[in-house]
């Protein structure tokens, strides 16, 4: 640390705040994407205190709590949102700087300007990669933002406990810290339980000589301590562990060696990156072929062993960094998704620090002749890097350009076809709606998502005016996912306005019941009881229309409509001095 210069890190850490704020400046006012808004209108807005409450700890509790404390400062504005997504970025990449700094410099006999070189480099290709621009632009990838950071921090801190020189006052604070931070990294994000594997790779790969304190000494201090934090962060996450364990399938892993090796390629030519990514079953080699990957690593590791044993130790660091990470959601356990970007954000560090060591092998160590054309190539790659960034980071402007953009690549990915045709709907651009839903049937649909695209079709003719093809959609729909009451939901609306008023009843009591049933049964939209009581009212039926409307005033005891269909009800029912009443309380109301 004391060969850099107070200058030399100021002006570094400028360029960098200036480089990550300038590349994601446009993404400040995207919108929620994807599950973004469920997620805070749901889990923070409704019960979002309970994460200021740091017993007992929950899942991913930092994270919500994060989210949270943009609630209360924003509600549901973006721009504060992103904000501390970028600057996550950025201070991440800062720490990110610093082991490799001191990796090269204290873990290799490279010296002080390889250490420069390769962090610099190193941090360039991790602050401006596209690869992240889901991790930082799509709020809900702030898990991988957030672990990330404690994840590295945590580890810097190891690692500059471990100065021989260290005091054992410091080194003890600084081992403490990285305890607390690597708690902090798997109460963000449950992957990060993988930094103690991380942190004996790091002892054996480069703590080794005078520079470093004895193992001894962060065995007692560090290990054992970490071991005991370790159990007590796995403890109440037993339950989840044991069923992962049960997941577990190794037929998967081997096709999951293709996934991972797609994941090396994007971060290296990043092309074609989308938000939600389809394989087909030919991406994937005949089963006798799968292993080919892991393979391949296999006979490199041994290679660089024969050939060129000082690189060994170094290179597979940042090989077996990249499978470690990211072997929680890519090897062992299915996964709805085979690939998200997000999840290559901690992993890509082994393979940016093994590019940037190539580039300064290869280009600037001392008696090399291809200096000039290895800083033009450097600094193409990084253009190129970032006008790929400003690319990927535009389709986020809006949700049906992140969709659009999606579909485009991914044209067999039913769930961007569904999200697609949905915010389409939600503009009202039943052309583009209907086109999409197309698409969805086109692309292998299972039932549920076939049942979902009838719904939209019918909400689609029912908006037309078009309403026997409405309630044709919505009973197909039905069909399809009998148990969705959302479909029941609708196709009564439809019954209602073609004044079918004992099927409309028929449909909102069995919409009713199918939301008590599911466990998020109390959940009940409030609108289902408001228009369930009209429809009891227009048939007549008074006493049940009181009984519905009193579930709806529940939920809405300010409900100026409320008020006012409660005393049409008893004006009908010749309760003169009750209608008067709830007409009186329908003006005073707010809503």
């Amino acid at each position: 640390m004391e060969e850099l210069s107070r200058r030399q890190i100021i002006t570094f850490c400028t360029l960098l705040l200036v480089l990550i704020s300038l590349s994601y400046s446009s993404t400040l006012k995207s919108p929620f994407t994807f599950d973004d808004r469920m997620v805070i209108k749901t889990e923070i807005a409704q019960s979002g205190e309970q994460y200021f409450d740091p017993f007992p700890p929950r899942y991913r509790h930092l994270f919500y709590l994060s989210l949270a404390g943009n609630y209360a400062q924003g509600q549901l504005n973006p721009f504060g949102y992103h904000l501390v997504n970028i600057f996550l970025h950025f201070f991440t990449t800062l720490v990110l700087f610093f082991i490799s700094y001191i990796t090269i410099l204290r873990g290799t006999d490279w010296g002080r300007q390889a250490a420069g070189q390769v962090a610099i480099t190193t941090t360039l290709f991790f602050a401006l990669s596209p690869v992240h621009s889901e991790t930082v632009t799509y709020i809900s990838g702030r898990t991988s933002g957030l672990s990330g950071f404690f994840y590295f921090f945590s580890l810097l801190l190891f690692i500059l406990a471990s100065f021989r020189e260290r005091v054992t006052k410091s080194r003890l604070l600084f081992y403490l810290l990285s305890v607390i931070l690597f708690m902090a990294a798997v109460l963000s994000k449950e992957t990060s339980l993988t930094l103690p594997f991380i942190n004996l790779l790091y002892d054996f790969c480069f703590m080794n000589g005078d520079r470093w304190s004895s193992r001894k000494i962060r065995f007692q201090y560090f290990y054992l301590p970490l071991l005991v934090c370790t159990g007590l962060t796995v403890l109440p996450m037993m339950s989840m562990i044991i069923d992962w364990w049960q997941k577990i399938d190794f037929s998967y892993a081997l096709q999951q060696a293709r996934i991972v090796g797609h994941g090396i390629v994007l971060l290296l030519f990043p092309i074609g990156l989308t938000f939600d990514y389809d394989f087909p079953d030919a991406f994937f080699p005949h089963p006798a072929l799968r292993a080919w990957p892991v393979l391949l690593i296999l006979g490199c590791i041994i290679g660089i062993f024969k050939y060129f044993p000082k690189l060994f130790k170094f290179v597979l660091f940042c090989l077996l960094w990249f499978l470690i990470t990211i072997a929680p959601t890519n090897s062992f356990l299915p996964r709805l998704d085979l690939l998200s970007e997000r999840n290559l954000y901690i992993p890509s560090f082994g393979i940016f620090l093994l590019l940037a060591s190539l580039a300064y092998a290869l280009f600037f160590s001392p008696g090399s002749t291809l200096r000039k054309a290895g800083i033009f190539g450097l600094m193409t790659i990084l253009a190129f890097h970032t006008a790929l960034l400003f690319d990927r980071n535009t389709t986020h402007r809006s949700n049906i350009a992140l969709w659009e953009d999606t579909v485009k690549k991914a044209p067999g990915k039913t769930r961007a076809w569904q999200n697609l045709s949905h915010h389409y709907l939600m503009e009202s651009n039943y052309e583009k709606a209907f086109e999409s839903l197309q698409g969805l049937m086109k692309s292998n649909p299972t039932p549920i998502y076939l049942s979902q695209a009838q719904s939209k079709l019918g909400i689609i003719y029912s908006r037309q005016g078009h309403f026997l093809k409405a309630i044709t959609a919505y009973e197909e729909a039905i069909r399809l996912d009998p148990s969705f009451p959302i479909h029941h939901l609708n196709v009564a609306g439809v019954y209602a306005k073609m004044a079918n008023f004992l099927k409309a009843k028929e449909a909102y009591e069995n919409a009713e019941q199918l939301f008590k049933s599911n466990p998020d049964g109390r959940n009940i939209p409030a609108n289902l009881y408001l228009n369930k009581a009209k429809i009891l009212f227009r048939l007549g039926l008074y006493e049940q229309a009181i009984t519905t409307m009193h579930q709806y005033m529940k939920k809405n005891p300010d409900s100026k409509s409320g008020h006012a269909m409660l005393g049409n009800i008893y004006r009908a029912m010749g309760k003169t001095a009750e209608a008067t009443f709830e007409f009186s309380e329908a003006k005073k109301a707010t809503k």
